[in-house]
């Protein structure tokens, strides 16, 4: 099982496209849509996930891969995503390399967090154990 991954980030495979602004102590990047990579080497077969929050302006697809492997897809309309997504990892590779890709959907921008959360699938079920309690 692995912890909370704080030191893990999102990098702009384009960087052009991005903006980084401080909103307080909290870095996020803003784009009219683009794509972000990240990559851990902390989770294992068991299973794991990563915890998806980000404002749209606009409509944007949204494509989320593991490994080369489409595990996430959504069309979001002016508001909030704010999901866990199960990364179904490859139990040979001793990385899991994610690929957040944000579309605009005839118009639409983001502001994503630069920081990335990874959860193991124990630590995902301790979360929803507490909030029932």
């Amino acid at each position: 099982m692995i912890t909370n991954l704080r030191h893990t980030k999102w990098m702009p495979v384009e960087p052009v496209g991005w903006v980084r602004r401080a909103y307080g102590r909290t870095i996020k990047y803003e784009s009219e849509g683009g794509t972000l990579r990240t990559s851990t080497s902390g989770l294992k077969a068991t299973g794991g996930q990563i915890y998806l929050q980000f404002e749209i302006t606009g409509r944007m697809l949204v494509q989320l891969f593991c490994n080369d492997a489409l595990v996430f897809e959504d069309l979001v309309a002016h508001g909030e995503l704010d999901t866990f997504v199960d990364l179904r990892s490859d139990p040979f590779a001793d990385r899991v390399d994610v690929e957040l890709h944000l579309i605009p959907a005839t118009f639409g921008s983001v502001r994503i967090a630069q920081n990335v959360n990874f959860f193991s699938a124990r630590q995902v079920a301790d979360m929803c154990l507490a909030k029932v309690s």
